[in-house]
């Protein structure tokens, strides 16, 4: 698995109007922006290319994983930021395809296919889903050693409690062991009793070649889109899909939406800056 597709076209109308001209994928969770934590979990997976499908407004993501900007003196940082800054230029080769129209989530991500050799599998993570492992591999880690062991596609869930339901993907399945599933079914955002199972998908893929013919046959949905789940259901009937299911320690953020950044920005902070938690009662 050596791509990665990141699909980051959206507008993120809700972040209006800091995001009028800074795009939401480079607002900073502390002291990096929320899609390089996603690219450094790509890279720990193994990944060295990464597929920005990006839109209108969106060339400073690629800036952001490019030299450092000339007008930067580097020789007045100090040594651990000029590191971490440099370090960004060998972290991964960039790839840019743009998404002209918001046509959905599995049309920006056959776009991206479109960069990615026809042989090759791939992962898809959603820069809005921001997950914190505590010690051991992380989730993509885990999810790319099953997709090597089994050679099929890998879906990331994770238990939500029953009103939570409505809100996501579920998939439906048989146990395999005690943090995986094999997909029976899968029921986008279900209504009150279309499903008894609680195991939502929370934006991490991994993708046999086959999923991307199937995404070029997907017909639009509601609204016009095309939904990256029809894929997924699709290729259920043709080939095996495995899901990955998330432990208790392993934090998911949503930080497409000001609660779960705001969330994700204090966990963080409580790891990383000192005495916060007491400074955070403080406030309280």
């Amino acid at each position: 698995m050596n791509y990665s597709i990141i699909p980051a076209a959206g507008l993120a109308t809700r972040f209006l109007p800091a995001s009028k001209c800074i795009p939401k994928e480079l607002f900073p969770v502390l002291d990096k922006p929320v899609i390089q934590y996603i690219v450094e979990e790509s890279v720990e997976a193994g990944a060295t290319n990464v597929v920005f499908v990006s839109g209108n407004g969106k060339e400073a993501i690629l800036d952001h994983f490019d030299k450092i900007n000339p007008k930067f003196s580097v020789g007045k940082l100090g040594n651990s930021v000029r590191e971490k800054v440099e370090a960004l230029d060998d972290m991964i080769e960039v790839i840019s395809v743009r998404q002209k129209l918001p046509l959905g989530l599995g049309h920006a991500v056959m776009k991206g296919t479109l960069a990615v050799p026809e042989d090759a599998s791939f992962a898809v993570m959603l820069p809005d889903m921001l997950i914190f492992s505590d010690g051991g591999s992380s989730v993509m880690q885990r999810m790319n050693e099953i997709h090597e062991k089994y050679g099929c596609s890998v879906v990331a869930l994770k238990e939500v409690p029953a009103e939570m339901r409505g809100l996501y993907g579920i998939a439906e399945g048989t146990r395999l062991s005690d943090d995986t599933i094999e997909i029976k079914r899968l029921v986008e955002k279900p209504a009150e009793g279309e499903t008894s199972s609680n195991l939502a998908v929370i934006g991490r893929y991994i993708f046999t070649p086959k999923i991307a013919a199937l995404l070029r046959d997907v017909k639009p949905g509601k609204g016009g889109e095309i939904q990256l789940t029809d894929a997924i259901t699709a290729l259920l009937s043709e080939e095996k899909v495995l899901g990955f299911v998330i432990d208790e320690k392993t934090h998911v953020f949503d930080t497409g939406n000001m609660e779960g950044f705001a969330l994700a920005n204090v966990f963080a902070a409580l790891r990383r800056v000192p005495d916060f938690s007491n400074k955070i009662k403080e406030l309280i």
